[in-house]
Order: C-alpha cells, then sequence, then structure tokens
C-alpha cells in the first residue's frame, strides 16, 4: 500500500498542543509585563523578538507587529544581531501562515546580516531554516547546496551533533529525489557520528529513514531490520507519537513480506496509542493500514469494517488524498471478494479525485485497476483499452522521471563541484595571503644598508620560485582540464551520435530534424513483473545488462542508433541521424538477429532452471522528428506517430516473433518471407495490417 510514514513531525506538534499552548501562555504573559517597563534599548529588541516566538502559533498578527518593531528599533540602536534575529521570527511567522515566498526573504534577509556580522554559528542556523524552507516549497536541488553550506560550517565548528543533523537533512532531499544511493551515503556517515554520541533519538530517526529507503526500493526485508532497530530505541512513555510511528513502520514491513498477521497486531498496537491522544489523523492512517492488511489475510469483511471507519475520518478532514488510498483498498478488496461491481465504483470514486487533483500516481493506478476489474468482469475489449492507457501513462511517467531525476542530479552535483572548487580557492589565497605576509614581516625586520640589498634579492628569487612553481601548476590544471575535456566529449558522443553531439558542442543547442522515412524498432519481454518478483533485484539487473548488451552489439553492427531503454522494453531507430535507404532491411536483420541470439541465451537458463525471458519486437517505418531534450543530462529521442505505431505493433505482437506493419513490409517484402496476421486496432488511425517475419528469402542461386 502506499501510505507508510504519514506527517511524523506535524502529528507530534498536535499532540504536545495543550501543554505547550499552557506554557506558552504563562511565559508570554511574563514577557509582556517586562516589556511594559523595558526602556527603547537592545535588551527591548531581545524581549520583543521572544515574545514574538512565544505567541506566533496562536497570534500571527500580532507577533509579526512585536518583530517589526524589534526590526525598526535594531536599526536606530545599530544592533544587525537583534535585527537579524527579528528578521528571523518573521520568517517563521510567514511559514506559519503559509506564506512561504515571503517566509524565503525574511530568512535571506536574516542570513546577509549574519554573513556581515560573520558568527558562524549563526549563519549556520540560518542556512538550516532557509534549505528546508526551499524544500517545502519544492526546490530540492537548492535546498541541498544550502545543507551542505550548513554542513561545511558545523564541520568547521566541530558541532558533530549539528552536522550528523545537517548530514540527516540532505538524505533526506536526497530521498526525495529518488537519488537513493546517495541518500543512503549521508544517512550512514550520520549514523557513525550519532551513535558515537549515544543520541538515541537522534539514532533511531536515522535507522527510520534507512528502513524508508529500503522499503521505497521494495527490500523489505531490509526494510524490516533498520525499522525493528528503530522500534528497539523508542519509549513509548517518553514520546507515545512516535513509538506508534515507530510500530506502524514495523508493521508496514511485516505486512509487505507476507506476515500480515503479526503486523496487524503491531498495527492494533500504534491504534491504542493514537486513540490514547485523541489523535484522529494517526486513528485513520492505523485504519487504512488494518484494512489493507486484512485484505492480505482473506478478512475481507474485517477489512472493509476498518476502511470505512478510516473513510468516515477522512471525508471529516476533507482530506482527499487519504480518501484515494482508502477507496484504493476498497476497490481492490471488493476486486478479490469477485464482487466486482462494487470494485468498480470504488476505482471509479478514486479515479475522479485524481483527476481533480491532477495526482498522476492515482490516476496511473486507476487505469491498471480499470483494466483488472473489467477484466474480471469479463469485458477483455474494455480491459484492453484501460491497459493500453495505463502502459502510455506509465511510460511516459517513467520517461518524466528519470529526465528529470538526470537532470537534478547533474546540477546537482554541478554546484557541489563548484563549491568544492571555491573553498579549494579560498584555501589558496590564505595560504598565498600567509606567504606575502610572511615576506613582509621579513622585509621590515632586515630593511637597511646592505641587508636590504640583499633581502631584496633574496625576495626576487623567491617571487620567481613561487611565479614558477605557480606556472608549473597552472600547466598541470590546464593538462587536467583538457584531459576533462576529452573525457566528456567521449560521453557525450557516448549519449548521443555524433553528428549530434558535434552540433550540441558548437552552438550549444541541437534544432530538430524531421526525417521522412525512419524504421523504429520496440522490444519488451513477455511477463516481466512476475519473473521480477522471484528474482533479487540484482540479479534482473543483471540479466537486463546481459540482455540490453547484446543489442547494442547488435544495433552497432547493422549501422541503427539506439534512442532509450524504458524498465524492460528497447527502444532503436534506423535512417537516422544520417538518412539512408537500407533502415527496413537494416532494422528487421537486427530484430532476427536478436531474437536469435536471445534464444540462444535463455536456452542455458532453461538448462540451469532459471526463469528465462520471451521477447515481443514491434517495428514501423515512417516519418519522425528527432532532437535533443533537457539542458543538464542531454538525451536524444525521437517524436511522431511513427514511434506510437512501432510501440502498439510490440504490445499486439507474440514472443520469439517480429512483428513489422505494411508500411515495414511493403520495404522489406523482396529481402524476407513474411506472413499476415490481421489488423490491429489504434486509436485515431483505425486497423494497422500486421505481418510477421518468417526469415530471409532464398536467392535464384539458392544463397540467403
Amino acid at each position: 500500500m502506499n501510505i507508510r510514514y504519514g506527517h511524523l513531525f506535524l502529528i507530534l506538534s498536535a499532540l504536545a498542543l495543550p501543554a505547550f499552548l499552557y506554557a506558552q501562555t504563562a511565559v508570554a504573559d511574563s514577557l509582556a509585563r517586562i516589556l511594559a517597563v523595558t526602556p527603547a534599548d537592545t535588551h527591548r529588541v531581545i524581549l520583543l523578538t521572544d515574545y514574538a516566538w512565544e505567541i506566533n502559533e496562536l497570534h500571527t498578527d500580532e507577533a509579526d507587529a512585536r518583530l517589526q518593531e524589534a526590526i525598526a528599533l535594531a536599526r536606530r540602536l545599530n544592533f544587525p544581531k537583534g535585527e537579524a534575529v527579528a528578521w528571523n521570527g518573521l520568517g517563521v511567522v510567514e511559514e506559519i501562515r503559509g506564506n512561504l515566498a515571503r517566509a524565503e526573504q525574511h530568512y535571506r534577509q536574516a542570513l546577509r546580516l549574519r554573513r556581515s556580522l560573520g558568527d558562524r554559528r549563526d549563519v549556520g542556523a540560518s542556512l538550516n531554516n532557509l534549505a528546508v524552507l526551499l524544500e517545502m516549497r519544492g526546490m530540492i536541488d537548492s535546498s541541498i547546496v544550502i545543507h551542505r553550506e550548513n554542513l561545511a560550517i558545523q564541520r568547521e565548528l566541530k558541532d558533530t551533533l549539528r552536522e550528523a543533523r545537517a548530514l540527516f537533512n540532505i538524505a533526506s532531499a536526497y530521498q526525495e529525489m529518488g537519488l537513493y544511493p546517495e541518500a543512503q551515503r549521508e544517512l550512514l556517515e550520520a549514523r557513525l557520528i550519532l551513535e558515537s554520541l549515544g543520541n538515541r533519538d537522534e539514532i533511531a530517526k536515522v535507522y527510520t529513514q534507512l528502513g524508508h529507503i529500503q522499503f521505497e526500493l521494495d527490500r523489505y526485508p531490509a526494510a524490516l531490520e533498520w525499522y525493528k532497530k528503530a522500534l528497539a530505541l523508542r519509549v513509548k512513555k517518553k514520546d507515545p507519537g512516535r513509538y506508534a510511528e515507530a510500530l506502524t513502520d514495523y508493521a508496514n514491513a511485516l505486512d509487505e513480506v507476507d506476515s500480515s498477521d503479526l503486523a496487524i497486531n503491531y498495527y492494533l498496537q500504534a491504534l491504542t496509542i493514537w486513540k490514547e491522544l485523541d489523535d484522529l489523523p494517526g486513528q485513520a492512517k492505523i485504519f487504512t493500514n488494518l484494512g489493507d492488511a486484512n485484505k492480505h489475510a482473506g478478512k475481507y469483511a474485517v477489512a472493509l469494517d476498518y476502511l470505512r471507519q478510516a473513510e468516515s475520518i477522512y471525508l471529516s478532514l476533507d482530506d482527499k488524498q487519504m480518501l484515494m488510498e482508502v477507496y484504493n483498498v476498497m476497490g481492490d478488496t471488493y476486486g478479490r471478494m469477485k464482487k466486482f461491481d462494487k470494485a468498480l465504483e470504488y476505482t471509479n470514486t478514486y479515479y475522479k479525485i485524481a483527476l481533480e487533483s491532477k495526482d498522476g500516481k492515482y490516476l496511473q493506478g486507476a487505469y491498471k485497476d480499470f483494466s483488472e476489474v473489467y477484466s474480471g468482469m469479463g469485458d477483455y475489449a474494455t480491459a484492453y483499452e484501460w491497459r493500453v492507457k495505463y502502459d502510455e501513462y506509465r511510460y511516459s511517467r517513467l520517461d518524466e522521471k528519470i529526465g528529470s531525476e538526470f537532470a537534478r542530479k547533474e546540477a546537482l552535483f554541478a554546484d557541489q563541484k563548484k563549491q568544492e572548487q571555491i573553498e579549494a580557492q579560498k584555501r589558496e589565497l590564505r595560504v598565498q595571503d600567509a606567504e606575502l605576509a610572511s615576506a613582509q614581516t621579513r622585509q621590515l625586520a632586515l630593511l637597511g644598508g646592505a641587508l636590504a640589498l640583499t633581502l631584496l634579492a633574496a625576495l626576487l628569487f623567491n617571487r620567481n620560485r613561487i611565479r614558477a612553481r605557480a606556472n608549473r601548476e597552472l600547466a598541470a590544471k590546464n593538462d587536467a582540464i583538457q584531459r576533462e575535456r576529452e573525457r566528456a566529449d567521449s560521453l557525450l558522443k557516448n549519449i548521443l551520435p555524433e553528428k549530434t553531439a558535434e552540433e550540441l558542442k558548437q552552438h550549444n543547442i541541437v534544432q530538430p530534424v524531421r526525417y521522412e522515412s525512419v524504421t523504429v524498432m520496440f522490444t519488451d519481454f513477455k511477463g516481466f513483473t512476475t519473473i521480477a518478483e522471484h528474482m533479487t533485484p540484482e540479479a534482473l539487473i543483471a540479466e537486463l545488462d546481459r540482455c540490453f548488451r547484446l543489442f547494442d552489439t547488435i544495433v552497432e553492427k547493422y549501422g541503427l542508433e539506439k534512442i532509450k531503454t524504458i524498465g524492460d522494453a528497447y527502444m532503436c531507430a534506423g535512417g537516422l541521424p544520417t538518412p539512408n535507404e537500407t533502415h527496413p532491411v537494416d532494422m528487421v536483420n537486427a530484430a532476427l538477429e536478436m531474437q536469435r541470439e536471445l534464444a540462444a541465451l535463455m536456452a542455458e537458463k532453461v538448462v540451469a532452471q532459471q526463469p528465462v525471458f520471451e521477447m515481443r519486437i514491434g517495428i514501423h517505418t515512417g516519418p519522425v522528428v528527432a532532437g535533443v531534450v533537457g539542458s543538464h543530462k542531454f538525451a536524444y529521442d525521437i517524436w511522431g506517430d511513427t514511434v506510437n505505431t512501432a510501440a502498439r505493433l510490440e504490445q499486439g505482437g507474440a514472443p520469439g516473433k517480429v512483428n513489422i506493419s505494411e508500411t515495414t513490409y511493403h520495404c522489406v517484402k523482396e529481402y524476407f518471407n513474411c506472413t499476415f496476421r490481421g489488423n490491429l486496432p489504434a486509436k485515431n488511425k483505425g486497423e494497422i495490417a500486421m505481418y510477421f517475419v518468417d526469415g530471409r528469402r532464398e536467392t535464384v542461386d539458392g544463397r540467403r
């Protein structure tokens, strides 16, 4: 299921609210009395910011007014440190109001003042506030750059606890971007620091986040181990909310490793806590999880009872996001009960919400669920239509996600590299300043008479030596830059056609080109999802890599252009970027060889009693537009109806066969034996005639 973690810190804040507000009111009243008799000095500036902090949750307008007063007074008194604190407080107020853009302006103003004062600890605090806010605004790339600057400051200050927290924040941002190896690396570094400090609460957070990474990668046994460690560190009496969350995480992983009955026990423990705390969102989340776990255990009536309780709460909270999850599980439950009318009703319900909210994840899920429900009802034509929608939408979202992740990663590490270069330059400047100061001191000490001449000669010699050394270093750097440039050229030509890469280097842009005749091929493995469920991720990736390397060799052999891989699908084209007249024949030859080589490879798997891949291939010839997309991670791609038709032909093909369109057939029929196999319905195109390629024709003298 999709609800895993919830808004933990928001929930905990709500739990502590009554006691917090009582203490807040008492402190605020005390500060108000002191302010009434405090003169307009720096102490008053501090009192105004403290008072605003105590009341900002309930009285944002009053807090705003007091902070504005503090800023005005600090400026009159030339008290920039107090002014920076007040600007930071205004940022918090705007954050509470939901005005995140204004909050960012105030945080940046506080940061500017603190940078001018040179207080590294205060600068680090402002950087942390700003980075967290940028994450809230969805500006993950920028937030990581700022988190890293804060990390450098905490290391400089040797504040190991704040260093670990900065690493944790960086990891969370990486995880949000889907950069799981990078996130895990930062978390493991934070873990070492926190374990040396013995900070149980912070260690539990790190263990939990490590579990989340494994969970999102579908490595449920590994996630279970991390959640178990986090749960062992949580104490119910000390922090019941976090203890309940730890129980829920552990139960989620248990449910995914087919231990649903055991998971239900942990969910019930968490539910008891949320009821004691009178926390409705927490209860609703557990009701949904209990519905899902009982569904997996085959207890459908119990599952529906829990799901209706969750629905009631989310309706009262008007939480449409979580309602979609509840209706999704309800539809699946009714589907397992073979009550397809009810399953269709709930799938329609969450589909409409997803359309209104433009939620891509649930739209994709609805397409798949519609296909399964209609299939269960025996309406296979409608089921097929929804399945086609699901496949097309899934591929488009996957393309978008991959492109976004590559672009973000490219920009992110470019910024990181730039920061490292800046730090290196600063270190060099400090060394040069130290050398210059030392030389000046010697010069002043030894001035006079004959010694002055001797010192001058020594100084000139030393300067020439430094200049020569600098020239050598500059030459070495130029060599390194040239090597990196050559390496970059090589990498660019590896991901783009050589002609396109040269155009990109010369003009920094690639103009789209229309090709009137190109042959496009799609391949896809039958039952890949089912096979993947029975293989480890490492073994699965290794098998795909082996197959795709084989395909790459064949594509290169026939002068074709690999476009991309999409999951277990492989896409290539012939007749571009340099047009030719042989591309239909070249493509069919390549397709037949791919099927032969894959069959030979799979024969080894049969002997070893390992899972076997069977492949469908679809080919179509027609016009396309080709170009480069992206500004950071370049990708050469093609567009047009020809591409869509080739994909449809692959979907309508058969394992072990090469399925071609009528257009391609007319281009290759003199060279290959083909069998007409019927028409394929295609949206907005009517029907497409299809042919199976049986093999190459023999020439008159009997040779192939």
